[in-house]
């Protein structure tokens, strides 16, 4: 797959829904500071326009190590893979479940970080939106309307952990 150059590819021309893509197969998230990299997957997020211009948003709970690199950092990336692949579903899953505080999820995985405008992604994926976050907002209890969603996602051992809303301008798209 290595040989196979990314392109820019315009966002009006998918055939796919990216938010529904996410909800469904997940994306990974690159972010990088300048003494560690890490990649988790992630099923929550999609694509919209904010402010006249087209951005990224992903949802990211605070216990993730990722939180703490995207908090440190500037520049990140979703990163989809081709689901025909047998490996994708083992890299999405590796991704989820092992923690890049205690673990070096991309060497495990032998992923290689590139980099388009200074944006960490996956050489191994096969469309990349490369973002520059633009606003970061941690969101809590006082924010969510719906009681079913508190009970369902913020409670018990997930009481205190909710998710911080990243969005991103989106510096350019590419595929192979």
């Amino acid at each position: 797959m290595a040989n196979r150059v990314f392109q820019p590819f315009p966002l009006d021309m998918l055939e796919w829904n990216p938010s529904e893509r996410i909800g469904t197969e997940g994306v990974a998230i690159i972010t990088e500071t300048p003494d560690r990299q890490n990649a988790m997957a992630n099923h929550n997020g999609g694509i919209g326009t904010l402010w006249g211009v087209p951005m990224f948003y992903t949802f990211i709970r605070n216990t993730r190590y990722t939180k703490e690199l995207m908090d440190q950092s500037v520049k990140f990336s979703a990163c989809f893979f081709d689901q025909n692949e047998k490996a994708t579903k083992s890299i999405m899953k590796i991704l989820n479940v092992t923690s890049g505080r205690t673990e070096d999820k991309i060497k495990e995985l032998h992923l290689n970080i590139e980099h388009a405008h200074d944006v960490p992604y996956v050489e191994e994926a096969n469309f990349i939106i490369l973002c520059e976050k633009v606003a970061t907002i941690p969101i809590n209890e006082t924010m969510i309307n719906d009681r079913a969603i508190m009970e369902r996602y913020y409670s018990g051992a997930n009481s205190d952990n909710f998710h911080t809303l990243y969005i991103g301008r989106i510096i350019e798209a590419m595929a192979r």
